[in-house]
Parts: C-alpha cells; sequence; structure tokens
C-alpha cells in the first residue's frame, strides 16, 4: 500500500513540473535583511519577450519590453519604491529587504509563439548578528 502511494507521489511531481514550465527548477535565493537581492532570469533572447509577470503572495510586477525601456507596473504597493528591472536580461531586483519579503516568487516568461516559461524562486531572508571588520555573521 505504502509503496502505491509513493509511485504515486512521484507520478504527481513529475507531472507538476512538466506542467510548470520547462524550465522549472527551484532556485534557493539568499538575501540579507535591508540589502538588496537579484532575481536572475537568465534570458537567452531578450527581444523574444512579450512579458513577464511576477508573483509571490500575490502579483508582484508586471514587465513589457519596450523600444528603449522597459515599462515596470508594479502591483503591490509593499514593493512601491523598491523593484528594479535590469534592461534586456529582465532580472528583477528588490532593494531595502524586509523579513515578510521571505517566499517564493515566481516568474512567468511569455514569449512571442511560445509556451510560458515558468522560474521558481525561494527567497529566504537572514538578519545580521553584527559586523566586525570584514567578518558578517548572519542568523540562519
Amino acid at each position: 500500500m505504502a509503496q502505491r502511494h509513493l509511485w504515486i507521489w512521484f507520478l504527481c511531481l513529475q507531472t507538476w513540473s512538466e506542467a510548470a514550465g520547462k524550465d522549472a527548477d527551484p532556485v534557493v535565493m539568499n538575501g540579507i535583511l535591508g540589502e538588496s537581492v537579484t532575481f536572475l532570469l537568465n534570458i537567452q533572447e531578450p527581444k523574444k519577450i512579450d512579458n513577464i509577470a511576477w508573483t509571490s503572495q500575490s502579483s508582484v510586477a508586471f514587465i513589457k519590453p519596450g523600444v528603449n525601456k522597459a515599462e515596470v507596473t508594479i502591483t503591490q504597493g509593499t514593493y512601491k519604491g523598491r523593484i528594479e528591472i535590469i534592461d534586456q536580461k529582465y532580472d528583477l531586483v528588490i532593494r531595502d529587504l524586509r523579513m515578510e519579503d521571505a517566499g517564493t516568487y515566481k516568474a512567468d516568461i511569455n514569449e512571442e509563439n511560445e509556451e510560458t516559461i515558468t522560474k521558481i524562486y525561494y527567497l529566504h531572508i537572514y538578519r545580521k548578528l553584527w559586523q566586525h571588520g570584514a567578518l558578517d555573521l548572519l542568523l540562519i
């Protein structure tokens, strides 16, 4: 009986990763309270991007490429003034990290005439215990 449940679990896991997109392997990110973190998308052909939707617990930002600069719409008030998009790479930067920023982030990358590519990130936020010279210790 337990073996059957294990096989069902593996089947669901395989189906979920295929449904989530071809680049759905989660990436663990570490950030320090008050500092910045950059979510790298590693986009190979930026000219093919139609739009990118970033979500966490709810919508975070929507990016629409432009001629000279990407149009960024911040969709969650807690991120206003703290989000930046690196042009042509469309990587997401969150500045002035807060403890409530920790969690799962998802980027749905929509390319012209292609399936949506989904990238998933787990962000952990750590607080500095103290700083002594060049040695920073973090609370884990």
